[in-house]
């Protein structure tokens, strides 16, 4: 239904029919929306001059660069726009990554850029994106043109997110990791764009985001309150130098199985904890090849139900300890790399819990 839809596009744009109604705009939705954009945007803007001037500050005091950064991106019905944000990258940054993703691979950033990142805060200039019409508060978040032409023009049905103004608050970006497969996110978006708007739900999605958002300010200040002042202040502990931060695992299983084997050889091991490149294991059973497969699986537990998950990845060993008064004889240091794209897309989203919709669950 959804190939046909994109070839019955209006000649008003932004507006596409379906049987029984519209998926985009509707004239009444549309209206009300813009109206609550110019109605809200310019209140959030007034009741935010205090951070802005608080985190411009502290931008301009750690490198002494531009507070803002004006980027091209991709509006509704494909017309270019500048969307503005704090920036985050070194200076020149951005033309070195060009059209690839950021991520662990691009070094590790600066606390106060992972702050601004990951609770979502740098993104509070495009307020002003949003008082001048190019951008609604919910919606497909803005590409960059490089990104569309050289990863997602070739994605089926892609274009259905122009028909609608991109947003603040992205649909997938709530549900999924950064780095989640353009694919998957197009289906979240796509399915959301089909969706017949209601003011209602822009309202219901904001009050959502800014609840995440403040749990995450919460969480992110804290562990920098215990880790660089106290640990490091006060008790002189060592600073802590990983570029990648490891998330502990609970109720996750993995069995291993050697490249020459031809069949699968369940062993008893457990994730201790896993960052984006390499997982630490315990097992009784002593690993004598350097190179391995393992499937992981972790049973989430969800409003009384229990799930369960899997990744398969190959890993090669690169540090071995043997282990005493513990219940295992060994742990294993691996370096990773998930099988598949999707198999990248389930660590990053229930191993490393980088959606920001964790905070609900």
């Amino acid at each position: 239904m959804v190939s046909k839809l994109a070839n019955n596009k209006s000649s008003s744009g932004g507006r596409v029919f379906r049987k029984g109604g519209y998926y985009g705009y509707s004239p009444l939705s549309k209206l009300s929306i813009t109206v609550f954009n110019v109605t809200l945007s310019p209140l959030l803007i007034i009741c935010a001059i205090p951070l802005f001037l608080l985190i411009g500050l502290i931008i301009k005091f750690k490198d002494g660069g531009p507070v803002f950064y004006a980027g091209d991106r991709i509006g509704i019905n494909k017309r270019p726009f500048t969307m503005y944000k704090f920036r985050t990258l070194p200076m020149g940054a951005q033309k070195k990554i060009g059209a690839k993703l950021l991520s662990f691979r691009n070094g590790r950033l600066p606390f106060l850029s992972r702050f601004l990142r990951d609770t979502r805060l740098d993104e509070l200039p495009q307020l002003f994106n949003i008082l001048k019409g190019e951008m609604d508060f919910v919606g497909p978040r803005p590409l960059r043109p490089e990104i569309y032409d050289q990863m997602c023009k070739g994605i089926a049905n892609y274009d259905l997110r122009f028909n609608v103004r991109p947003g603040l608050i992205g649909y997938s970006q709530l549900f999924t990791p950064h780095s989640s497969p353009k694919r998957i996110r197009a289906i979240i978006d796509n399915r959301m764009v089909y969706l017949k708007r209601h003011i209602i739900w822009d309202i219901l999605m904001i009050s959502a985001t800014v609840v995440i958002v403040f749990k995450k300010i919460c969480q992110m200040l804290f562990w920098f309150f215990c880790n660089d002042i106290i640990r490091t202040k006060v008790l002189r502990a060592y600073y802590e130098k990983r570029r990648l931060d490891r998330v502990k695992q609970k109720y996750a299983q993995i069995f291993i199985y050697s490249p020459r084997a031809k069949h699968k050889e369940e062993v008893d091991a457990i994730l201790v904890d896993i960052n984006e490149e390499c997982f630490k294991m315990k097992t009784n059973k002593e690993l004598d090849h350097k190179t391995y497969f393992f499937q992981m699986r972790k049973r989430l537990k969800r409003k009384g139900k229990v799930k369960r998950k899997s990744i398969s990845c190959t890993g090669d060993i690169f540090k071995a300890f043997e282990l005493h008064g513990d219940l295992y004889k060994y742990a294993y240091i691996v370096k990773l790399k998930p099988m598949t794209e999707f198999n990248g897309y389930m660590l990053d989203q229930y191993f490393l819990k980088k959606s920001i919709m964790r905070f609900f669950r």
